[in-house]
């Protein structure tokens, strides 16, 4: 009897220790499994990470280029519009001329019209005067 407790012992302790190695076949299984679920993950959140660099960077590029197209717009307003400002200075300052030559004609005009009239009217007062003196030598001879 002893030998068959004793066997029984022995296939005890076999069936134990295969347990044991089972349950460390599995544990280390689980534990790769873990370990490679817990690599994909940080692959993964890599990956994603990577992914999301890159769309931001993409956007910050695609930024850039409209904050650019847009100074650049900008810029060429303003350079459009201080062109034309410059013509439009230079066409006033045209018109000006123009207008200091036309006065200054007209003021001209007017004041050789004015001394024409002037010796026109000194003329004819001297023809009146003179007439005046006729008629009253006229008027004493006859009288």
């Amino acid at each position: 009897m002893a030998k068959d407790t004793l066997k029984d012992q022995l296939h005890e302790c076999h069936r134990d220790n295969n347990h044991l190695k089972d349950s460390i076949s599995a544990m280390r299984e689980e534990l790769e499994s873990v370990h490679h679920d817990s690599n994909t993950r940080v692959q993964d959140a890599v990956a994603d990470a990577n992914s999301e660099i890159a769309q931001l960077t993409t956007t910050i590029g695609a930024i850039r280029d409209e904050i650019e197209a847009l100074n650049n717009d900008t810029q060429r307003k303003m350079q459009n519009a201080v062109a034309d400002g410059q013509i439009e200075i230079s066409q006033l300052k045209e018109t000006v001329a123009t207008l200091r030559e036309e006065l200054e004609h007209l003021r001209l005009a007017s004041n050789e019209q004015l001394a024409e009239e002037t010796a026109n009217f000194n003329k004819e007062r001297s023809q009146l005067q003179n007439t005046i003196q006729e008629l009253r030598d006229r008027i004493e001879t006859n009288k």
